[in-house]
């Protein structure tokens, strides 16, 4: 019985101690626009990913499949995967990679003007070698590849509810005349 009050009590201790330094759950994110289009294909891996992370975060968004039909557009300009050995082991062979994603991307109105600008993300990880489990090891890679891909869409979703681009929005919405006035 004491042990069960002890343990309820450093329960209580730690869920206050998380609740005062601020620490709270992501809640779904506040973006300032209704329809979003995403210019890379739904039924590609990063695609599907980006999409499905997009309707977690932001329920109330829909995403278009046709650019004219968007307030925003989301375009992946470029992905580039690198791998560079870092560790050569006493035979000469490689010990460790690191694998490197970078992705280009820019978010624009539904004029083509930049919300915002192209900006480069990149994220890597460490990859031990060993040749004689070489396919076991490109398995591994893919792996940490899409791990990758997952943070960087992320990263992509924080950037579309960031106080920038809201700013950018409206200042673009109060440039822009309603439709049918000229």
């Amino acid at each position: 019985m004491m042990e069960r009050l002890s343990r309820l009590g450093a329960f209580l201790l730690l869920a206050i101690a998380v609740g005062a330094c601020g620490f709270a759950l992501r809640g779904p994110a506040d973006v300032p626009f209704d329809t979003l289009y995403i210019n890379v294909p739904a039924n590609s891996l990063f695609g599907a990913q980006l999409r499905r992370q997009m309707r977690a975060s932001a329920p109330d968004v829909t995403i278009v499949a046709a650019a004219n039909e968007a307030e925003v557009r989301l375009e992946v300009l470029d992905i580039v995967r690198d791998r560079l050995e870092t560790s050569l082991n006493a035979q000469g062979r490689v010990q460790e990679y690191e694998l490197t994603l970078h992705l280009r991307f820019q978010v624009t109105d539904r004029l083509g003007e930049p919300l915002i600008p192209d900006t480069l993300l990149s994220a890597s990880r460490l990859l031990p070698w060993d040749d004689n489990v070489a396919q076991a090891k490109e398995t591994e890679a893919d792996s940490l590849y899409q791990a990758m891909q997952s943070d960087l869409a992320q990263r992509i979703l924080r950037r579309l509810d960031s106080p920038d681009l809201r700013a950018a929005l409206l200042a673009a919405r109060q440039q822009t005349p309603p439709a049918g006035v000229r």
